[in-house]
């Protein structure tokens, strides 16, 4: 299988600046938007039901006080209107969003394939915070997640490129990861009589098969597992009083969240017997899926065979 892991350099060093600090600003944007995003299918609203605003007053905020990380310090991390604190939580994601952004446009140059992983991460970023913040993931990222790789496959096919072979070792993938994840997290669920895990991380093993492969997939497998054993080895005093003021709970059928103004707080039982809820497995998984698809193989010269 070709290895296509390498840093690309345009024509000229300027050049190559001013990609990135194009990359980085976009990123920025893209990560407030993603965030804003995340915070209201987690709280009870739709994706763009409205703009930037105080979650503590719901003040929205002008353009000016919405640009990336700038407004944030202009403001001091406090809302103009209220007083009340904004946290931290929006500028680091706009700052991620613009690392991430000139990671992959450094990895993978100017072209369809960019646009592709791009458009990916972003749904993998909203997915992994929607986790953090409500263990949910939503199935609307599942599925935009899924358009996009199928987007990609019928552009380049359009384009003349022979996209069987990649289109194959995805659908491959999707499965030879998900069905003996699902199967595993059926079998502990029956063995300790308790869920282990919901089948939206089942559905987000399936992405990452969708797009790595079942070889490549493995490997980002292995990668989450030992970053969330690491954190949970080096962090476990950090995890043993954990609470959660608001977000949304269920209210009857699966899919139904309402807003909640209650606060949970996980006992010292819950904490021992469900680990994985106090550090969801599903931004590690967002994370090794990153990581591979930058220093793995190149999708577009996937050529190899399946098995």
């Amino acid at each position: 299988m070709p290895i296509a892991h390498r840093i690309v350099f345009y024509e000229s060093l300027p050049l190559t600046l001013a990609v990135c600090l194009g990359a980085m600003v976009a990123g920025m944007v893209a990560g407030s938007i993603i965030h804003g995003v995340a915070w209201r299918i987690t709280h009870g609203r739709t994706a763009f039901d409205g703009g930037p605003s105080c979650r503590a007053c719901g003040q929205g905020f002008t353009l000016r006080e919405s640009i990336p990380v700038i407004s944030w310090l202009s403001m001091k991390g406090i809302c103009p209107y209220c007083g009340e604190p904004l946290g931290m939580d929006k500028p680091l994601c706009e700052l991620l969003g613009g690392g991430i952004f000139v990671s992959v446009v450094l990895r993978y140059a100017i072209s369809l394939q960019t646009l592709e992983v791009l458009a990916a991460v972003c749904v993998l970023m909203t997915i992994a915070l929607a986790s953090l913040w409500d263990y949910h993931i939503p199935n609307g990222c599942i599925a935009c997640a899924v358009a996009i790789r199928l987007l990609y496959l019928a552009t380049s096919a359009m384009m003349g490129e022979d996209m069987l072979p990649l289109a194959i070792a995805s659908v491959v993938g999707a499965v030879a990861l998900s069905v003996p994840f699902a199967l595993a997290v059926f079998l502990s669920s029956a063995m300790l009589a308790r869920d282990i895990t919901g089948m939206g991380t089942v559905k987000l093993v399936a992405i990452v098969g969708l797009y790595l492969g079942w070889q490549q997939g493995l490997i980002a497998m292995a990668c989450a597992t030992a970053l969330l054993l690491l954190v949970w080895i080096l962090s476990p005093t950090k995890l043993l009083n954990v609470e959660v003021a608001g977000g949304a709970h269920r209210n009857g059928e699966d899919d139904d969240y309402m807003p909640s103004p209650r606060e949970m707080t996980a006992t010292l039982e819950e904490d021992i017997c469900e680990p994985i809820r106090l550090i969801p497995f599903t931004p590690a998984i967002v994370l090794a899926l990153w990581g591979v698809m930058l220093v793995g193989v190149t999708p577009s010269v996937w050529n190899a065979p399946i098995f």
